[in-house]
């Protein structure tokens, strides 16, 4: 189509909307008159708003307790795009939501049957409709919250922002509680295997043997010397010490040596297990908030000139298009009509 085509059809279409503009009038005067009937009969909501930046995700212990080597992090930080998408899936959690919907009984003020089969099912919706999260540039995240008072509209926003850090330390509790319980494991285990080796350590030396290396290398010298001397009195009470170093020699120095490593053991798993503790007992907040979510008293929806605006343009159009529609369909039949006469008449 040029155009000249073009601008014949435009010229056409307009002499037609003149044509039937008596129509066109009374078909957009009653759809404005029933749309602002309409916008005055819907519930006015409220809007409220707050900004959260996501903090650094870390452990506890390894950031609080540790003497980390080199760059130490720092949970004063603000946290990065990862940290602002972990955050906005637990924001966006069912957790929250039913929380947030019993908290409100928002069962009753969104008008959803809590005990239907479906009832989390409409909540989402609902819950879709009237919050929505965003990640801004700057890597804060919005929170919207639209509902009937606005009172409760701030009161939501700022409550799903609080349920975060709970729903948060209940998800690493349920790790840290599974670390807790091997670690005390291990640490309970380490104690009672150094008491059972004192103990084993104790009755070896109340039979005679203190030291083995040590007396071994004591005692053979002292041989020497009794033999030297011809001291045989000596030599029958030196052999004896030397025949029960022999006995119970090898069973001291693996007392020992075990003894020795669980010793050295014991500082890393208690730390270990005070890492645990403190990561199973405490959190760190999931976020910083910037800005809460206060009441606005002036409604946000609905826009009754916008509501009217729209359905008068829609039904207008609409309109037009019926009337071009049925004008087109009986040209069309008439065209038909005349065919099928003239092949009658052959």
């Amino acid at each position: 189509m040029n155009q000249h085509d073009f601008n014949n059809e435009s010229i056409k279409l307009l002499v037609k909307i003149f044509i039937w503009r008596k129509k066109l009038i009374i078909v957009s005067l009653i759809a404005a008159i029933i749309s602002l009937i309409i916008s005055f009969l819907v519930s006015p909501q409220y809007k409220a708003t707050a900004i959260i930046f996501p903090s650094r995700t870390f452990s506890v212990s390894k950031l609080l307790i540790e003497q980390n080597q080199g760059a130490q992090e720092d949970y004063m930080d603000i946290g990065d795009e990862d940290d602002a998408e972990k955050l906005l899936q637990i924001l966006n959690s069912s957790e929250i939501r039913t929380l947030v919907a019993d908290k409100y009984d928002l069962w009753t003020n969104w008008k959803i049957e809590k005990n239907s089969v479906y009832s989390q099912h409409y909540l989402k919706l609902k819950w879709d409709d009237m919050v929505s999260f965003k990640r801004t540039n700057f890597v804060s995240i919005k929170v919207d919250v639209y509902d009937y008072v606005a009172n409760r509209a701030a009161d939501i926003a700022n409550s799903i922002i609080a349920y975060g850090d709970s729903v948060k330390h209940r998800m690493t509790r349920e790790v840290a509680k599974e670390a807790l319980q091997i670690t005390k494991e291990e640490y309970d285990n380490t104690i009672l295997r150094v008491n059972e080796l004192e103990d084993s350590l104790q009755v070896i030396k109340e039979l005679g043997v203190l030291d083995a290396k040590e007396e071994i290398t004591a005692y053979t010298r002292s041989m020497a010397k009794a033999i030297e001397k011809g001291n045989e009195s000596a030599q029958k009470k030196l052999q004896e010490k030397l025949d029960l170093i022999k006995k119970y020699g090898t069973a001291y120095d693996d007392v020992y040596a075990n003894l020795k490593k669980y010793r050295l053991k014991y500082p890393l798993i208690k730390f270990k297990y005070d890492e645990a503790l403190i990561n199973y007992e405490k959190g760190l907040p999931s976020k910083f908030v910037v800005d809460k979510a206060t009441p606005n008293e002036k409604k946000e929806k609905p826009i009754r000139w916008l509501v009217v605006l729209v359905s008068t343009i829609s039904a207008f159009v609409l309109s037009l298009l019926y009337l071009l529609f049925t004008e087109r369909f009986a040209d069309i039949k008439k065209k038909m009509k005349l065919y099928l006469n003239s092949q009658n008449q052959e």
